[in-house]
């Protein structure tokens, strides 16, 4: 979808000594319309800085020190760069596990933090538009994103919290952690 906007330019004085009005056009795409709020996580960030269910504590926390283990033993001389690479082991349960639907969720998360009208995903000069991927946050470095599958229930949760004032972002963060446990609970108490 497409819209044509007429923009007026001013012409300068030209030989005449007159000046005039010379109307332009431009064509602005759907997802670059002014006024909207765009952001754009880095393909590698996608599900990083992950939200799992609570039964995933003891995974989140093993595998954190594994991490960290694996990064201290790995450092490069110097300590600019590591050795080798970590893969992180997959989630025993994850987010979709809690069966919750996308407006559900952008509900609960849209009370606390303003919600991006486009997001994009990609890597150096290549972007591309997310379909099934909403976010809300203060900034690009501060912000929660979710996608889901076809049947709109929420797949994965993730945050991208590199904000500068990181008072700002853990605010933010508990925030947000306590609302969602909130709403967890009563859905759960409602089964």
């Amino acid at each position: 979808m497409r819209a044509l906007t007429h923009c007026a330019a001013e012409v300068s004085k030209g030989q005449t000594g007159v000046s005039a009005r010379k109307p332009q056009y431009r064509i602005i795409f759907e997802h670059q319309m002014p006024n909207k709020r765009e952001i754009f996580f880095h393909e590698d960030d996608y599900c990083q800085q992950q939200l799992l269910p609570r039964e995933a504590a003891g995974y989140s926390e093993a595998e954190l020190k594994a991490i960290d283990d694996f990064a201290n033993s790995h450092r490069a001389p110097g300590g600019m760069a590591w050795t080798a690479i970590y893969m992180r082991k997959s989630a025993p349960v994850e987010f979709n596990a809690l069966k919750l639907l996308k407006e559900d969720f952008a509900a609960i998360v849209a009370k606390y933090l303003p919600a991006y009208d486009v997001v994009y995903t990609g890597y150096s000069s290549h972007r591309e538009l997310c379909k099934r991927t909403s976010a809300w946050g203060t900034s690009p470095q501060c912000a929660v994103f979710a996608d889901w599958h076809d049947d709109g229930m929420v797949a994965n949760v993730w945050t991208e919290f590199f904000d500068r004032s990181d008072y700002v972002c853990e605010a933010q963060e508990e925030t947000f952690a306590s609302m969602l446990r909130s709403k967890l609970e009563s859905i759960a108490g409602n089964s």
